[in-house]
């Protein structure tokens, strides 16, 4: 028996998975402090890599990670974060 997937499965911090691309970019851009904070790379980097398939070389930066989830916001800005992460989740268990 498979277990259902949810986003509970992955730890996102004070990110909600019910936002969208969009909203997350813009509590990220509402206060600086948050652009800086290393809590955020793990969370941030399964979400730019649950959308790219990418995975990044090393652990990069916030601030990288923002720009490349900005980058991909005129594609999937209105994404929802736990529509894309379920998503990953099924393709990684059917790889």
């Amino acid at each position: 028996m498979n277990r259902p997937l949810t986003t509970n499965d992955v730890e996102l911090g004070p990110i909600d998975p019910d936002w969208t691309i969009t909203e997350l970019l813009d509590w990220l851009s509402s206060d600086d402090a948050r652009q800086h904070d290393v809590t955020l790379q793990h969370p941030l980097a399964r979400i730019e890599a649950a959308l790219t398939g990418e995975d990044w070389s090393r652990m990069p930066s916030t601030v990288a990670l923002i720009r490349a989830l900005t980058l991909l916001a005129p594609a999937h800005g209105s994404t929802v974060i736990a529509d894309i992460l379920r998503a990953s989740q099924i393709l990684a268990r059917v790889a």
